[in-house]
């Protein structure tokens, strides 16, 4: 039976504030678990939660926000489940951040966590709906309309995170596979599959494919693809709809060829998406050369922030965590269709050039956003040929080129080509008589009968229309955004997750951008009263100097009044 938790906003005689001594009681007041505390914990909506519990009158579930705070905490921190346990039990920052200001309170278990984190993984796989992303965004647009940040101008940059997976050769992964589908058979048909199976079941992948020699891998990758086949065949006529039969139905599309004469032929290694199965322990994750680097099961993560230079503060905006092989620009047209659902206003977006390209242009212009690029996706042209962005180009109201202006000043009209979206420019041929660069760094060419001629298409003149538009003074602004994206990251050593699964990535990493908006809060209300003390110290100390001037004043007055002064003289002749 769900129920909202009230009893932390009640403090308690033995709560460890009340019971530390005053400058101890400062401190704790003064650090993160404190702004935790009132800035995140104090915010959560529980009632979202309600659906993961029963509706029956029964006993009251552990309070939902300390358990949303654990996993906040576990993700901000880097912590195992053990280590968080003990500091729960433990640590009095960390009680007082969850609220758990009674120290006599017990302290529920581990296996509670882990049913929490059940359910709400259960609940985004059968909803689609990821209550840790929505703990995220409300958290978030409280904190943007506490300190008022303003949102219009943003930035954004994606990474690359692995999942919780050994890397595996082709061979490990498929005798990894067919170690899974063992386990997944009925208890009945595992004495059978067992015995065909043997040699590929004994240890795991690594230790089973360290014994068989590099010249027989190929064989056995015929063979695992042969026993594939014939499991597939007997799980189809007990059920049509298994977990195990799914499994063995992706891997043979993806590593194996079936023809007509229904013989199982090994697929050639270049012809194996990157969408391909990694590990039959994590069926989202991916694979992607990135930067010269390989990811191997793994998953992207994009960021946007706020980044107007006259905030005071920047804050984490959005967060999208996708399979490694989603493009830049699909992330920034999800971000930008989360934040206008939110209510949140963005005017203009500076990013990288991995975000450009038709599809991040049109999701800008669907939401009516400056797309700010410091870079352009796509390579330069060659040293002996003059980019197109060299040329000036104009269009007409509907986008569509008409006129074409070398860097030479040479003028021509375009004129629409026989294919669609291709077009044609004559220059004049006196224009271009002595030009030194037509035939060689122009892209202009003197065709015979027809004169200097150029070929251009539609897409081609927008690409440099963009190349000439790119704001490489916002590569200042663009850049932080690779700090903050090394922030959300820094509890994940070796750049991997500790968890499998791409909905349990998630809600790891909407945590962690919780966490990183808490610090950069609590930084800056900090920084706000250490400034408002020293200004009230220096006040007082200004109305003391103040008060010491005028009773200096007064004394000098005093000193020529003509009473006075004889008993100044009498005073001074006894001394």
């Amino acid at each position: 039976m769900f129920r909202k938790n009230e009893q932390h906003r009640q403090k308690s005689f033995f709560s460890a504030q009340g019971l530390l001594p005053a400058k101890l009681r400062d401190r704790l007041l003064a650090s993160w678990a404190e702004a935790f505390y009132q800035l995140v914990l104090c915010r959560i909506d529980e009632t979202i939660f309600a659906p993961l519990y029963s509706e029956k009158a029964s006993r009251p579930n552990v309070p939902v926000n300390v358990l949303v705070g654990l996993e906040i905490l576990k993700s901000g921190f880097g912590w195992s489940d053990e280590v968080l346990y003990q500091q729960v039990c433990f640590n009095l920052q960390v009680r007082h951040a969850l609220g758990l200001h009674d120290l006599r309170a017990e302290v529920f278990t581990l296996r509670t966590l882990y049913n929490f984190r059940g359910r709400i993984r259960d609940y985004a796989e059968e909803t689609g709906i990821n209550l840790m992303e929505k703990v995220f965004e409300q958290i978030t647009d409280e904190h943007l309309q506490m300190v008022a940040v303003a949102t219009g101008w943003q930035r954004m940059d994606s990474s690359q995170i692995l999942s919780n997976l050994a890397e595996m050769s082709r061979l490990e992964l498929l005798v990894a596979v067919l170690q899974a589908v063992y386990k997944q058979l009925p208890d009945g048909a595992q004495a059978s599959w067992g015995e065909r199976w043997s040699v590929y079941l004994e240890g795991r992948p690594h230790q089973v494919c360290y014994k068989i020699p590099n010249a027989e891998a190929k064989e056995h990758l015929i063979t695992i693809g042969q026993e594939l086949s014939a499991v597939e065949t007997a799980l189809t006529e007990q059920t049509s709809d298994s977990d195990a039969l799914a499994l063995v139905k992706r891997v043979l599309e993806e590593q194996y060829e079936r023809g007509t004469d229904g013989i199982v032929r090994l697929r050639p290694g270049e012809e194996i998406s990157a969408g391909s199965l990694q590990s039959p322990h994590d069926h989202d994750a991916t694979y992607r050369v990135k930067g010269g680097k390989r990811f191997r099961g793994g998953y992207v993560i994009n960021v946007s922030e706020t980044a107007d230079p006259e905030n005071v503060i920047q804050l984490i905006t959005d967060v999208q965590v996708e399979p490694n092989q989603t493009d830049d620009a699909k992330l920034m047209e999800q971000s930008l269709d989360d934040q206008a659902e939110r209510k949140i206003e963005v005017d203009r977006v500076t990013t990288d050039g991995g975000y450009t390209g038709p599809q991040g242009e049109a999701a800008c212009d669907k939401h009516h956003v400056e797309l700010r690029a410091t870079r352009m996706r796509g390579g330069h042209s060659a040293a002996n040929t003059w980019g197109w962005e060299e040329y000036t180009w104009e269009v007409d109201e509907e986008g569509i080129p008409v006129c074409v202006t070398c860097p030479q000043n040479c003028e021509a009209d375009l004129v629409p080509g026989r294919a669609e979206g291709r077009f044609i420019a004559r220059f004049d041929p006196e224009c271009c008589a002595d030009c030194p660069f037509l035939n060689n760094l122009c892209r202009v060419q003197d065709r015979p009968r027809v004169g200097p001629t150029l070929y251009v298409q539609a897409r081609t003149v927008e690409v440099a229309q963009q190349r000439q538009a790119l704001h490489p003074e916002d590569t200042s602004i663009r850049v932080l955004a690779e700090s903050t994206v090394r922030s959300l990251k820094r509890a994940f050593p070796n750049n991997k997750l500790p968890v499998r699964g791409l909905v349990r990535s998630r809600m790891m990493i909407y945590p962690a951008a919780v966490m990183v908006n808490l610090r950069r809060l609590h930084r800056y209300f900090r920084e706000m009263a250490q400034n408002a003390s020293q200004a009230a110290a220096f006040s007082l100390s200004s109305a003391r100097n103040a008060v010491c001037r005028h009773f200096d004043r007064v004394c000098r007055r005093l000193s020529r009044h003509p009473l006075v002064c004889p008993a100044r003289q009498a005073i001074a002749s006894l001394s």
